[in-house]
């Protein structure tokens, strides 16, 4: 399903490789470790199978797999990646279009690559180059089985480090991931597919029905070959990449190009391999499917695929991603399943792919980018063990100011917390660049959340005092005012298109989705409740008050807990200037409109939990609101200033990068894996106010 003019010569370059074999056998005494500190750069080999058991119990005799390897091997062979091939393609194919290679899809500069000739692609064994005949009817399955036999038995590989396949290499690369999911770190489909929908069996059948024509003449077999070219030419690509970059004038040259199946032992391949497609399903012979996927806990995948693919439906990608649990990138445009290409979206596919391959081999975070206008944000995603098994709830956790998603997971100990309570956490990325700062010398970095807020004084009074210490201003916001100190990206779009898309490919509770921020990020979530609370069941608000004129609330039932140190001088819980000239709003004050917003009935009144009082905080709450049990609570923490010190570890710089962040901002320390010397309970807090709420009808309403 590759380029049409390599295609044409596809018999050739396999008698080519053929030659090449003859020179080089795999004997299986043949291990990977033959190969350490050679560089690889197309070698081709051939592995005697001898007699290949099928599924069906029908038997390859005399089978041969063949391959090709690129790249150089680690010492440790950590480093090794399996590419199966797309259908009727070959395993130079990969290379020719940069697949794998210097700077491609794979890095062969990074990775040694192990590139399969599928059976039926008439290199490996297949219908045009056996004796057999019939030749016998093979699965995706079967290839992936002779895939690991190969690996294992006659090049001696214990572990890949990922399973990369593009069109029916992906349908492979998911195969591998059902019957192997442990032999490696990484899958990635692209452009694959876990099962068929109905319009890819319309479109196999198609296929199937035409392959099956007579060819009981020259003329019938270049028939054939010409309705198996218009077949491909309607659904590779889309009308409008068609219109575009084709004429009306090159259609009979263009058309004779795409007839390539024009021999009968071309179309026994194809015919092959596209049998073998049409039964395609992970799911087929295993009825214990679902207990399977909550076995494998949380495999590391990334399915690529294309929004307008009308050869493959990238629909099945996303349900199985939401079940599974792994990110599923769309790519748009009007490619359609030539979009991994150099001349359509390759350079997007490597981006991510080879980010996601550079990930940790036992990451506690997904790394998921979204992209907004025309740049990239980062989010990082925890699941807990629980997931999959149910819908689960979800926090979306943003940090401070100069700080990191993942450095305030790891500096207050969240995901812990997230598995024992079986909630989703994620940790979007704040918009940053690195500046030389007044509380430090030297440049450090600058991250933070534009909360509609920081950057626009009201006719309340100023946000900062003229000996304020000031802060670095963001390059897109243009002349920055004295007051100004966060940044001016749409944080907002951000934050509302992050909880529709994980509502989407998370397998998730949608009535049951919490904020909480701290610091900057508590006014964030402030900003996001008072004007979008119809996304959010309750709201969390660490050591945060917004600034003067812009206490808010959300018009409607949204619950909210607010946390503040009473020793707090970078953000005062008094509403007096902070020791370094800003001002915010006081605590009871941001809480009164709140709750006012909510209809609540004032005034407050003492409020606590057995948690709150045994650790001594001084707690009041709104709570005769129109929703029953509906509360606004403010807790001031006795000993804490500006930290959320009921959770913080404070060994654990908040700045810091798990190893899932490492590649987004390299200049900033590892989380170091410290446990607390204390119990925290900060988030149990949280979690047991958030916990008695969910988005529903009864909740929000008291109009």
């Amino acid at each position: 399903m590759r380029r049409c003019h390599y295609l044409i010569y596809r018999q050739l370059g396999g008698i080519l490789v053929m030659l090449g074999l003859l020179t080089s056998p795999l004997a299986s005494a043949v291990s990977v470790n033959d190969w350490l500190g050679e560089i690889h750069e197309g070698t081709s080999h051939t592995a005697a199978m001898g007699d290949c058991e099928l599924e069906n119990g029908e038997l390859i005799q005399s089978c041969q797999l063949t391959f090709r390897t690129y790249g150089r091997l680690t010492t440790d062979l950590d480093n090794i990646v399996l590419m199966p091939t797309w259908l009727n393609g070959n395993a130079e194919g990969l290379a020719t279009y940069n697949y794998l290679g210097p700077d491609g899809i794979v890095d062969t500069d990074d990775y040694f690559v192990i590139a399969v000739n599928a059976l039926g692609n008439g290199i490996s064994s297949s219908p045009s180059n056996s004796v057999q005949r019939p030749f016998p009817t093979f699965t995706i399955r079967d290839q992936v089985n002779l895939q690991y036999r190969l690996l294992t038995a006659y090049l001696g590989v214990e572990h890949l480090h990922a399973v990369v396949g593009a069109s029916m290499g992906g349908y492979q690369t998911y195969e591998w991931l059902m019957t192997y999911p442990t032999f490696a770190t990484h899958f990635v489909p692209i452009e694959g597919t876990p099962w068929y929908t109905f319009y890819d069996q319309l479109r196999g059948r198609a296929w199937q029905e035409t392959l099956a024509l007579p060819e009981d003449s020259a003329e019938a077999i270049q028939r054939k070959a010409h309705l198996l070219a218009l077949i491909d030419g309607l659904i590779f690509w889309t009308p409008e990449y068609l219109n575009r970059e084709r004429s009306l004038e090159q259609f009979d040259d263009w058309l004779e190009g795409m007839a390539r199946f024009d021999s009968s032992a071309a179309i026994l391949d194809r015919a092959s391999q596209s049998a073998a497609t049409a039964q395609h399903d992970i799911r087929r012979g295993r009825p214990d499917f679902d207990a399977q996927l909550q076995a494998m806990g949380r495999p590391s995948v990334l399915a690529v695929v294309f929004e307008r693919d009308m050869t493959v439906n990238p629909e099945p990608n996303k349900v199985f991603g939401k079940q599974l649990g792994f990110e599923v990138v769309e790519i748009p445009g009007d490619c359609g399943h030539f979009g991994p290409n150099p001349e359509c979206y390759q350079q997007l596919v490597t981006d991510r792919v080879s980010a996601f391959l550079r990930g940790p081999r036992d990451a506690q975070f997904q790394r998921r980018t979204m992209p907004i206008g025309e740049q990239s944000r980062q989010y990082y995603v925890y699941l807990p063990e629980a997931y999959g098994s149910r819908p689960l709830p979800v926090v979306i956790a943003l940090h401070g100011y100069g700080t990191t998603a993942t450095g305030l997971a790891s500096a207050h100990a969240i995901n812990p917390h997230a598995k024992a309570n079986d909630y989703i956490v994620v940790y979007p990325q704040g918009a940053g660049f690195y500046s030389r700062v007044a509380w430090q010398e030297g440049e450090d970095l600058v991250s933070s959340w534009n909360d509609l807020a920081s950057n626009a004084p009201t006719e309340v009074g100023p946000h900062c005092l003229p000996d304020r210490l000031e802060y670095p201003c963001y390059v897109e916001c243009g002349e920055c005012k004295a007051c100004d100190w966060t940044s001016c990206e749409d944080d907002v779009g951000f934050l509302l298109s992050l909880t529709e898309a994980l509502k989407k490919s998370l397998f998730t509770d949608p009535s049951r989705f919490y904020l909480l921020g701290n610091s900057n990020g508590g006014s964030m979530v402030q900003r996001l409740s008072c004007d979008h609370p119809e996304h959010f069941a309750a709201a969390g608000i660490m050591i945060y008050q917004m600034p003067p004129g812009h206490a808010c609330g959300p018009g409607e039932t949204l619950p909210m807990f607010h946390y503040y140190g009473e020793r707090d001088d970078g953000v005062p819980p008094d509403g007096k200037p902070s020791s370094d000239g800003w001002v915010y709003t006081s605590a009871a004050e941001n809480t009164r409109v709140w709750a006012e917003s909510m209809g609540c009935n004032t005034p407050s009144s003492p409020w606590h939990t057995e948690l709150t009082r045994r650790h001594g905080l001084d707690c009041e709450a709104y709570t005769d609101c129109p929703s029953k049990d509906a509360a606004v609570v403010s807790c001031g923490d006795p000993a804490a200033g500006h930290e959320w010190a009921a959770q913080r570890i404070s060994a654990i710089p908040a700045d810091c990068v798990a190893p899932a962040q490492r590649q987004d901002l390299p200049r900033q320390p590892d989380c170091p894996a410290i446990s607390p010397t204390e119990k925290r309970w900060g988030m149990e807090v949280v979690w047991q106010f958030f916990r008695q709420y969910s988005r529903t009808p009864a909740l929000v309403s008291f109009q």
